[in-house]
């Protein structure tokens, strides 16, 4: 097995490392701080891409001979609240790879709740969001493990690092948001024209928002995962199409986010 970069490894390690004691520090909760029935910090991060979309597997792989790889995903999140009530959201991000460096990420997008959210107050019931991610990735092995039904092509592995921004406009009672995070992706992948790769994520988040009762800020640990099917467009003779089925938890009532995403990655 052949590792691209092994500091890179050491690094992520060391990101996760850190986990138990951030989530020591975080800030005590005193209760739901909307209609939404999630504490001030998961409202937060649930507001922001991070927690109101999910992630996809790594981009195919390219090499520094290949000058600008970008891209454009349609995404899409679901979020159960208490009383059969959701957020929903939809979102665009567009990713730029130069000279197989690390990838740049924006995603722009619109988060909708139900209209019972605000039937007790007036208040809005959509909001706006935006993200910025930086991902490179550390660790690329070799051809490693074989899979049942793929024979002539063994499984490869990866580790990225990544840091993520993102920002949310008022809504459901609740003024903006903010969110940070440090998030070390895991993948396995197999196959050739078509790719299957399987990705978890997890993550440490920094959320900073406020409601009209207080300011808040506070930590959480994230666990995600899921599947990716690389140039599925293929089969209908189209290339550079990919679908993703994914799921994100945040270890908190109300902390799961079910998503798909369906991707278009170009090579000029």
């Amino acid at each position: 097995m052949h590792l691209m970069n092994r500091s890179g490894c050491i690094l992520s390690v060391v990101a996760l490392a850190c986990v138990p004691s951030m989530l020591a520090a975080q800030t005590v909760e005193e209760g739901p701080p909307s209609a939404t029935g999630m504490t001030r910090t998961l409202a937060a991060i649930a507001s922001t891409p991070l927690g109101a979309l999910t992630s996809v597997g790594p981009l195919m792989a390219t090499s520094r001979d290949e000058k600008l790889l970008f891209g454009f995903r349609l995404q899409y999140g679901t979020r159960a609240l208490n009383e059969g009530r959701s957020l929903t959201s939809y979102g665009l991000t567009t990713d730029l790879q130069i000279e197989g460096g690390a990838v740049f990420s924006g995603t722009v997008g619109l988060q909708r709740g139900d209209d019972a959210l605000c039937e007790l107050t007036s208040c809005d019931t959509d909001r706006m969001m935006a993200g910025l991610r930086y991902s490179k990735n550390v660790v690329t092995t070799r051809p490693f493990l074989r899979v049942p039904f793929f024979t002539d092509n063994d499984a490869t592995g990866t580790a990225a690092l990544e840091f993520g921004a993102g920002w949310a406009n008022k809504a459901f009672g609740e003024k903006p948001h903010w969110t940070a995070d440090v998030t070390v992706p895991l993948s396995l992948a197999v196959g050739q024209r078509t790719r299957l790769v399987l990705f978890a994520t997890p993550a440490v988040a920094m959320a900073w928002g406020t409601t009209d009762r207080r300011w808040s800020r506070g930590q959480r640990f994230l666990t995600g995962g899921g599947l990716t099917i690389q140039e599925i467009g293929r089969w209908i003779g189209v290339e550079g199409f990919d679908v993703t089925v994914a799921t994100q938890r945040a270890f908190s009532p109300l902390g799961t986010t079910f998503g798909a995403t369906i991707s278009y990655m170009h090579i000029p």
